[in-house]
């Protein structure tokens, strides 16, 4: 009996060790896909040219977003080709602004219950130093096998300059 109860206390220590590590091995191939995704993204945007893809265009053609998020971007995409401009995003959302001098880097990846928190920065703060770097987060979800990003939040100031956080999708639905 005394066996048996060892056994399954092992077996039960066991059991939790290879979930971490389980979670760790996820958790590392989401990192190295969006490491590679963004460093692809960052070596265009380095060197743009007219035939540069928009961030909307790579991130679809890259199973990079979700249906729900996919959707709303190329509804703003539609809005903006109409107005001949642009819609409620007017920056890009994988940069997190309009100007651009260093690549991308991935701050972290945070297993956050069922989905990733992907922390990026745009190190924009190496070009200016008097511009505002602050990491912002993508939101994953599992879609069919593959993890997409949902969602961004990013720090942005108010008219009184006050920090606060606003949302892609909040931006994309027109609540900013």
């Amino acid at each position: 009996m005394c066996l048996a109860a060892l056994f399954f206390a092992v077996v039960g220590l066991l059991g939790p060790s290879q979930a971490l590590a389980q979670d760790a091995a996820a958790t590392a191939a989401v990192k190295a896909r969006y490491e590679k995704l963004l460093a692809a993204y960052s070596r265009i945007m380095m060197q743009p040219s007219k035939t540069s893809p928009s961030a909307i265009a790579f991130s679809i053609k890259n199973n990079m977003v979700s249906k729900g998020l996919k959707a709303l971007l190329v509804k703003d995409e539609a809005c903006a080709q109409k107005s001949g401009g642009v819609c409620k995003l007017d920056f890009d959302f994988l940069l997190n602004g309009q100007d651009f001098c260093k690549p991308l880097a991935i701050v972290a990846v945070l297993p956050k219950g069922k989905t990733y928190v992907l922390r990026v920065s745009n190190r924009f703060e190496a070009c200016d130093p008097q511009g505002h770097d602050e990491p912002y987060d993508f939101t994953l979800i599992d879609e069919s096998g593959t993890w997409v990003i949902d969602d961004a939040a990013y720090a942005t100031k108010d008219d009184a300059g006050k920090s606060i956080r606003v949302t892609l999708k909040d931006i994309l639905r027109g609540k900013k």
